[in-house]
């Protein structure tokens, strides 16, 4: 459903302060713990947006992204402490589109749950009239959003498909990781190299049929970026 969000979140003033800012925007539902939240929410794909605090009391904010992706795609953002790369390289690993640092700027916070929700909604067409793309064995539908491998379906996030469209509508083309973040996130590069690279990375992963899969969809150009081939 439309804006509304899940925030959880176990600091009892940053949560009132977050769910204040956003409520005149969003319907937020604001939860102090994960197993409160995992145990009162049925379907997440009633929202559109999940804000995750990754230190809670009871349960990591690990798990709960975890549990989210095994039955929902919808955008997460994590919260995360400010020197903690780690957590940050996780959580992304695991399925969480974005992150915020504390401490946040509210405006900062606002700004990107707009642009995640504004990127799990919209796609770039293609620049043909052919809604089926198809590279490497896999096949790109633009219309539905979809992914095959053989049709089978490959289950990747919003970003994920903006990058992997971005990267199969233009075979051979080398997008920098600063000009990829442009793109597909649609703000401004400031040296977010690891997000991009796990986003990436996880792509590359989905796409495999298997461990053995020997098949190099996606090139890294060292000092360069990425491209895709069709051969």
């Amino acid at each position: 459903m439309e804006n509304k969000i899940i925030l959880i979140e176990d600091d009892g003033e940053i949560r009132c302060m977050v769910k204040d800012y956003l409520s005149g925007e969003f319907e937020v539902t604001a939860f102090r713990d994960g197993t409160t939240a995992i145990q009162t929410i049925a379907d997440y794909d009633e929202y559109s947006l999940a804000l995750i605090d990754l230190m809670l009391p009871d349960m990591s904010g690990m798990e709960i992204i975890k549990t989210i992706r095994q039955s929902s795609n919808i955008p997460i953002i994590i919260i995360t402490a400010k020197d903690n790369d780690t957590d940050k390289s996780l959580g992304l690993n695991l399925g969480a589109d974005d992150y915020v640092v504390k401490p946040f700027s509210l405006i900062e916070l606002a700004a990107r749950i707009k642009a995640n929700i504004r990127r799990a909604k919209t796609y770039q067409p293609l620049p043909d009239k052919n809604s089926i793309l198809k590279i490497k064995g896999i096949e790109i539908d633009t219309i539905s959003h979809t992914v095959t491998r053989k049709g089978t379906p490959i289950d990747l996030t919003p970003i994920e498909f903006e990058i992997l469209h971005l990267l199969a509508s233009h075979p051979g083309q080398a997008y920098s990781k600063e000009r990829l973040y442009e793109i597909v996130w649609k703000e401004p590069y400031f040296g977010n190299e690891n997000v991009v690279n796990t986003h990436i990375n996880r792509l590359r992963l989905k796409l495999k049929n298997n461990a053995e899969d020997t098949t190099v969809y996606i090139k890294t150009l060292w000092g360069i970026g990425y491209k895709m081939e069709d051969k």
